[in-house]
């Protein structure tokens, strides 16, 4: 987000001082829309990401455990447990990872558009307004569907 601020306060020449209660609404609005972008998409991805690397990750925990004697006495249920979990936290850094990438993307995409080639004849208030809402709310809604 301060990327964007960054964008509106020297190339759209917005004083921040002025346009501080403006930058902090419009900051606060984009960063809920986002973080829920962020949310939806890594519960989309966590499980597609899950399903691509079962055989890998259970192959992998599989030959560690075989591999060091003291874990080779435990039960098939223990070693499905520990790819379970290895399978979650793997899923789980890669779907946070490719959504906070995907989503912070999109949305600086979105906010150039909008701010330089829709809105450009408006005025930089209007401009940061409509650009920044309608960005963050377009990355939100993308999140939703699958």
């Amino acid at each position: 987000m301060s990327c964007v601020l960054g964008l509106f306060w020297k190339i759209h020449l917005m004083d921040p001082y002025t346009y501080a209660p403006l930058f902090i609404a419009g900051t606060l609005v984009a960063t809920y829309l986002v973080s829920f972008a962020y949310k939806n998409t890594k519960f989309t991805m966590k499980h597609k990401i899950a399903q691509k690397k079962e055989n890998v990750i259970a192959k992998e925990v599989n030959s560690e455990l075989d591999s060091k004697p003291e874990t080779k006495k435990l039960s098939r249920k223990e070693k499905d447990d520990r790819i379970l979990w290895k399978k979650n936290t793997v899923s789980d850094t890669e779907a946070t990872t490719f959504s906070i990438f995907y989503n912070n993307i999109l949305y600086l995409l979105l906010i150039i558009i909008t701010s330089f080639y829709l809105l450009k004849t408006f005025g930089p208030t209007v401009n940061f307004t409509v650009s920044t809402g309608v960005a963050a709310g377009f990355v939100a809604l993308l999140s939703t569907g699958s």
